[in-house]
């Protein structure tokens, strides 16, 4: 990939690291060929004042969305330069103003030069949406890797951008190519909309559940997702590297929680007037699914199938036997759980014998935003569930027991506990028989 294309489609952090250093690099090449007097402390020492003040102006031309906050920070800091220069002056300290006020100018133009271009690109070729605003992109071009071989398990539903109240209505999406594609996908499963559509008035659940619908929407499509399904028993997005988000598994699980909060003052509304909440269940999946066009020939739309977002809809279901709000499989973990605070929650079985169970864990908060005591309470689970696995009874229910909170149930700690039980009233018949087994 060439520099430009890295520049004009990577991620802001790589996005504003090269628009710096190659503002520095221009400011520093011209001026000490042109005008050396410009530069009196020297090379050396007038790359180190303007490489962190170029980085600076670059990330905030890259990264803020406001016209207006980002003409500010550049007229504040241009602003403040002839300060230094008197106050340099003053104390007799050599400064090169004209140096630093062309590199901040590149620093700046740089990335509104890249949104202006982006804005007369064909469709397909925008810049990616976390350049300039969250919003997914519009009528992203599916690419071919290939023939798709092997049998497909998992829903097929069809696939329409989400997007949030105040963004247009997008094109319809064409994908020419069946194509294995890497992904996140995240199950929202209403565990009790049979209750809401029994027992609400019809008006009132109708509303409920498409104002929990809208809330999904917005929020996903906030992070780059994709639409897959939704309906009145359960939501479906997923988060595809073909659509520009490359950290899919970070993106599917900070929706996630935004959802759970969007959520959770819903409910609260609804079980205030009506007396029955609203029970949102999630799932993350991450791997590869199939996308394709499905459907007769007059109606094919495009959609996912595959085992990953099986895997999604069936942890979304897990939630309830565990207590749980959000569970991810262990693949999302690996490469996303670095922004998340998360504990283990069991090994379930995701495919067949002789395949091992897969760990699964529950998302708590976002990373380095739990409290001490919440930090403490986890530890000490932590510590719990590995002498659990180690089969060290005594030791797991005391660790097990300082993790549970006062104020509350914690089901997956009484879940745990419970198995310590079992396998404590267990463990006698297990060796009297293995001693009834050894030959005399």
């Amino acid at each position: 990939m060439s520099f430009w294309e890295l520049t004009r489609r990577g991620r802001p952090q790589l996005q504003s690291l090269l628009v710096g250093l190659g503002a520095t690099a221009v400011t520093m090449a011209a001026l000490g060929k042109a005008a050396p007097a410009l530069i009196p402390t020297g090379i050396k020492a007038t790359a180190t004042l303007l490489l962190p003040l170029s980085l600076g102006m670059a990330w905030v031309a890259t990264a803020v969305g406001s016209p207006f906050w980002r003409v500010a920070v550049l007229v504040g800091a241009l602003l403040q330069i002839p300060l230094s220069a008197h106050l340099s002056r003053l104390f007799e300290k050599p400064f090169a103003p004209w140096a630093l006020g062309i590199s901040l100018l590149l620093a700046w133009g740089a990335p509104e030069y890249l949104r202006y271009r982006s804005g007369r690109l064909k469709p397909g070729d925008e810049l990616d949406p976390a350049f300039y605003d969250p919003s997914p992109l519009l009528n992203p071009a599916v690419p071919s890797h290939g023939s798709v071989q092997g049998s497909v398990q998992g829903g097929v539903e069809s696939l329409s951008p989400g997007a949030g109240a105040s963004q247009p209505e997008p094109q319809k999406q064409a994908v020419t190519h069946a194509d294995r594609v890497s992904c996140s996908v995240l199950f929202c499963e209403l565990a009790n909309h049979n209750e809401l559509a029994d027992y609400l008035p019809p008006e009132q659940a109708a509303n409920f559940i498409n104002r929990l619908l809208t809330a999904f929407e917005e929020t996903t499509g906030a992070h780059g997702g994709r639409t897959d399904r939704s309906d009145g028993e359960a939501f479906r997005t997923v988060f595809c590297t073909t659509y520009g988000v490359e950290e899919h598994a970070e993106a599917a699980m900070t929706s996630a929680l935004a959802i759970r909060e969007r959520a959770a003052g819903v409910s609260l509304e609804c079980e205030r007037l009506f007396g029955l909440n609203l029970d949102v269940r999630m799932g993350v999946s991450s791997g590869e699914v199939l996308l394709a066009e499905f459907g007769s020939e007059n109606s094919k739309r495009a959609g996912i199938a595959g085992e990953t977002a099986e895997w999604a809809r069936r942890l979304a279901g897990a939630n309830v036997l565990y207590g749980s709000r959000i569970l991810i499989g262990s693949r999302t973990g690996l490469i996303g759980g670095h922004s998340v605070e998360r504990r283990p929650i069991d090994l379930l079985q995701r495919h067949l014998p002789p395949h091992p169970p897969e760990e699964v864990f529950e998302v708590l908060a976002l990373h380095n935003t739990l409290d001490a005591w919440e930090k403490e309470r986890l530890r000490h689970y932590r510590d719990g569930v590995s002498k659990f696995r180690a089969r060290k009874w005594d030791a797991a229910r005391q660790s097990l027991l300082a993790a549970r909170p006062p104020d509350r149930s914690d089901d997956a700690i009484d879940l745990l506990l419970l198995r310590i039980d079992e396998q404590k009233t267990l463990s006698p018949l297990v060796e009297k028989e293995s001693w009834g087994d050894t030959p005399a």
